[in-house]
C-alpha cells in the first residue's frame, strides 16, 4: 500500500506536468496572436487593404491570398489584365476574414481564393483556420451572392530551415488533411475546390518549385499553377 509521502510525491509531479502543460499551450497561443496581429497590424498589410479599397469596378476576377498569390504575376500568366491581385504578404485565415468588406466591394464575378500556410506553420489547429474560413465563405455568399467562389488547395512545402518544432513533414501532413477539410467546405458551401498540390507534387525535381525558403514558389511552380486554374478562368465551370 503507498504511502503518505509517495502519494505526495505523485500528487506533485501531476500538478507540476499539468502547470507545465498549461504554460506552454498559453506561451504558444500568445505567440500565435503576437503574430497574427504583428502581421495584420504591419504597414505592407494595410497599405495593400487600402490599395485594394481604392480598386473601382474594372476588375472581374480576383485572387485572394497570401504571399504566394501576391508574389503571383496573375495578369502576366494569365495575360489578362481584368484580373486583380488581392493576395498580401503573411496574412492569415483571420486577415482576410478582417479584409473581406473590401473585397465583397468589388462584387466580382469570380474569386479564386488561396489561404492557410501561415495558420499551419504557425500551428494554429486546422479547427480555427477552419471556423476562419467558413466566416469568410458565409460572408461573401450573404452580401455578394452573384461571385462564384474557387477555394485553391494549399500548396507542399519543403522548408529546409533548421527547427525543432516545424519540419517539411509536419506541415506537409497538415496541408493534406486541410486540403480535405477544405474540400467539405467548398461541397457544403457549393464553392469550387482546385487542386494544386497534386499538380505540384507531381513533379519530380520538387526543389525547382521552391525558392530557397522552401514555401515560396519559382516562375516554374507558378506556371503549373496557372496551367491548373486557367479553365476556370474561361469557363463557367
Amino acid at each position: 500500500m503507498l504511502n503518505t509521502k509517495t502519494l505526495k510525491y505523485g500528487l506533485v509531479v501531476v500538478v507540476t506536468f499539468a502547470f507545465l502543460c498549461f504554460v506552454f499551450y498559453t506561451r504558444k497561443k500568445t505567440k500565435q496572436r503576437w503574430i497574427v496581429e504583428k502581421t495584420i497590424s504591419c504597414a505592407h498589410w494595410k497599405k495593400r487593404v487600402k490599395e485594394i479599397e481604392s480598386v473601382h469596378g474594372k476588375y472581374k476576377p480576383i485572387f485572394l491570398g497570401n504571399s504566394l498569390t501576391e508574389m503571383f504575376d496573375i495578369q502576366g500568366y494569365f495575360n489578362d489584365t481584368t484580373i486583380l491581385n488581392c493576395g498580401i504578404v503573411g496574412d492569415f485565415t483571420e486577415g482576410l476574414l478582417k479584409r473581406s468588406d473590401a473585397i465583397i466591394s468589388l462584387k466580382p464575378n469570380k474569386l479564386f481564393i488561396e489561404i492557410g500556410i501561415n495558420d499551419m506553420i504557425e500551428k494554429i489547429s486546422l479547427e480555427e483556420i477552419c471556423d476562419n474560413y467558413e466566416k469568410l465563405l458565409i460572408k461573401i455568399k450573404q452580401h455578394s451572392p452573384q461571385t462564384k467562389i474557387y477555394i485553391q488547395s494549399n500548396l507542399p512545402v519543403i522548408i529546409n530551415r533548421p527547427s525543432l518544432l516545424t519540419t517539411d513533414a509536419d506541415v506537409n501532413k497538415l496541408v493534406v488533411e486541410q486540403n480535405k477539410n477544405l474540400q467539405i467546405l467548398a461541397k457544403k458551401y457549393n464553392c469550387t475546390y482546385i487542386d494544386i498540390f497534386s499538380e505540384l507534387i507531381k513533379e519530380k525535381d520538387k526543389p525547382s518549385l521552391f525558392i530557397w525558403d522552401g514555401i515560396h514558389l519559382t516562375p516554374k511552380a507558378y506556371e503549373i499553377w496557372t496551367v491548373v486554374v486557367k479553365p476556370y478562368l474561361i469557363s463557367d465551370r
